[in-house]
Order: structure tokens, then sequence, then C-alpha cells
């Protein structure tokens, strides 16, 4: 089984897949008039919570702090566990890393599509969610975790090239929707005032000195420009 495993992981890392670009552009229309659904926007949320998280985590290794895991809620928020200094760079990276990190794994796939390397991306995508799933406390991100793996793992395992490539394509689509949308609503939540004392834009002001205001705009304009390079990567 081990073998067997070993050898999907080589194959897809190594296969080859040519997207028609009109089936591309379809299917990328299709997942963003989705993403504009209630039940399937707060799904798109759900997983883009789960990189969120993780962007803190690999921030968070980089600098040298301890991460002790992630919690995923059902009202698609999250927390990453870690310790290490309140102030200074390292503290900065991992506070801004979050929002961004959806928008680099869009950006990301779609470039493994464009240059026929879709297999690649997908089983990079899959470690990703393994290692969000061991790193999961709590039940809800568990299961997050574990259904987001299963759905695209099925895919991975059992699907055909041309399959693959056209699900990463959707993946794409649905990371770059879900990181403009969770900037946004970041924004919303300093607007109104409730809450924001505990964001990663407050976080990053508190590590820095410096206003809020200055990190939601850093985090606004970064997140949009690579969402937006994701989606003309595929076109």
């Amino acid at each position: 089984m081990i073998s067997e495993v070993f050898d999907a992981v080589a194959q897809r890392w190594t296969s080859e897949v040519t997207a028609d670009p009109q089936v591309v552009l379809i299917l990328a229309a299709v997942a963003l008039a989705a993403s504009f659904i209630p039940v399937l926007a707060r799904l798109f949320s759900q997983t883009g919570t789960i990189i969120h998280e993780m962007g803190h985590v690999l921030a968070a290794w980089l600098t040298g702090r301890r991460v002790s895991g992630i919690r995923v809620h059902s009202d698609t928020s999250g927390v990453t566990l870690s310790r290490g200094r309140p102030r200074g760079l390292g503290m900065l990276l991992t506070a801004l890393a979050g929002y961004p990190a959806p928008a680099l794994l869009a950006w990301g796939l779609a470039v493994s599509v464009g240059t026929g390397h879709a297999g690649a991306g997908l089983t990079l995508y899959q470690g990703l969610l393994i290692l969000a799933l061991l790193l999961s406390r709590n039940v809800i991100g568990v299961l997050s975790c574990a259904a987001s793996l299963l759905a695209t793992g099925l895919i991975w395992w059992y699907g055909s090239e041309e399959v693959i490539g056209y699900t990463v394509v959707v993946l794409a689509v649905v990371y770059a929707v879900a990181a403009v949308r969770a900037v946004i609503a970041l924004i919303g939540v300093h607007v109104r005032g409730r809450g924001a004392e505990t964001t990663d834009a407050a976080l990053a002001a508190a590590a820095t000195s410096l206003p809020r205001t200055l990190w939601l705009i850093l985090l606004f304009l970064t997140v949009c420009t690579v969402s937006a390079a994701a989606l003309w990567a595929l076109t």
C-alpha cells in the first residue's frame, strides 16, 4: 500500500496536463458565479480559513516561533496557536501571513495549470491539507480538513489527468475569491469596531506600533493583487 502511494505521488508529480483554454475559462466563470450562492460562499470561506491558518503556521515556523496547533470554527473563523515574542519581525510576519495565504495558493495552483503541472499542484495541496489535519485541535477543524482532503483526495487518486487539471482550476478560483472576501470582511470588522482588537491587523499593529489602517491597506492591496494575478493566469 505504501509503495502504491509513493508510485501515485511520483506519477502525479511528473504528469503533464494540457488543459483546454475554453474549458478553463468556462470552469473559472462557473466557480466565480457559484461563490455568490450563500451556501457555497460559506463553504469556500471555510476552506479558505484552513489555508489562512496554515499561512500563519508556515510563517511562524519560518521565523522560529513554536506552533501547537490550529482551530477552525463553524463560523469560518480560526486561530493559530503559537508561542514566541509578542513583538518583532517574527510576530509581524506570522500575523500578516494569514490573509494572503489563500491568494498565494490560488496563484500557485493557477500557474501549475498554465505550465501543465496541475498534478504536482494538487499533490502539494494534498500535502498542505494533511499537515492542517494533523495540526487541528478541535472537532470542526478536524472535520473541515478531513472533508476537504477526502473530496480532493479521491480526485487525486482516481481522476484522470484531465479531471485533475480542471479540478485545480476550480480550486484556484475558489481560493482567490475566498481570499478577497476574507480581507473585505476584515475591513468590515474594523469599520464596525467590534472584535477589531484581536484581528491580524491589530496584532501586526501591536507588533510594530504602526497604525492598523496601514496594515489593512497593505493586506487589501496584497490579497487583491495576488488574487487578480491568479485569475489572470487562468486566462
